[in-house]
């Protein structure tokens, strides 16, 4: 299982069971998104996202990426060109065409407030697979809950730990890789005199101690701020940074 960008692959495997934590800055649910989108069309995959009231984004996430024009025209009037219109024409057709493999997009709302029906969601696509030797399923989680301000801190805690713990037991038990968006608090790291966020490392993220043995890969993404557009990857196991990479601000490719 491929996530589509290659340096990434190098360092984090998909082909074992395994919770990879996506943290950082807003671009951690783009770039999952992303993820879950190549592993979905571009392979005989099944996707599980639960998103935070994005499914309308990431379809015409999926529109865009198939047609190699860039995302951030899209609300832009008249700025793709005649023949981008073209090939999101075309690809809004392949995309219909393969419908049965496209993700199984789940938006929170109020129903799924409750962490409970959110890990039963996951226990109930996982157990598909569950008799199966080789298994080619992912799930992504956008965990709108765990990321309210108005929920107490205790309790906060209390269910990201919870969440960390019964998502690792669910992919080592039936194979399937986990990938979980929790966008830290950044706001303590903003730089009030540049107007910039500094650098976020693991040992920023909260309740490090307690969840680290659940998870399999860290991967924190920073805006480079020698370079418009660009963010760093960087990319943790259990217990140390294992590798960087650079990518663009579309997530067409990682650089070399």
């Amino acid at each position: 299982m491929q996530t589509g960008f290659k340096k990434l692959d190098n360092m984090i495997n998909l082909e074992k069971s395994k919770v990879i934590l996506l943290t950082g800055n807003n671009f951690a649910d783009i770039l999952s998104g992303d993820i879950a989108n190549n592993v979905c069309l571009k392979q005989n995959c099944d996707v599980l996202e639960v998103v935070s009231n994005k499914k309308e984004y990431l379809i015409k996430r999926l529109l865009v990426n198939n047609a190699n024009v860039d995302y951030r025209n899209w609300t832009l009037k008249n700025k793709y060109t005649k023949q981008e219109l073209e090939r999101i024409g075309q690809a809004t057709v392949n995309l219909i065409e393969v419908t049965n493999r496209m993700p199984t997009i789940i938006e929170q709302g109020m129903n799924l407030y409750n962490l409970r029906k959110i890990t039963k969601i996951v226990l109930d696509f996982a157990n598909v697979y569950a008799d199966r030797e080789i298994v080619s399923a992912l799930v992504v989680l956008d965990i709108f809950p765990l990321n309210a301000g108005h929920i107490k801190r205790i309790k906060y805690i209390r269910n990201i730990i919870k969440l960390f713990k019964v998502m690792n037991k669910i992919s080592k038990k039936l194979n399937i890789p986990i990938i979980i968006v929790y966008n830290i608090d950044i706001e303590k790291k903003y730089n009030v005199e540049t107007s910039k966020i500094n650098y976020l490392k693991k040992q920023d993220i909260g309740y490090e101690n307690k969840i680290n043995k659940y998870i399999d890969k860290t991967i924190i993404i920073n805006l480079d701020e020698k370079q418009e557009d660009m963010y760093n990857l960087d990319v943790y196991d259990t217990n140390s940074k294992i590798g960087t990479a650079k990518l663009k601000y579309d997530f067409k490719d990682l650089l070399e």
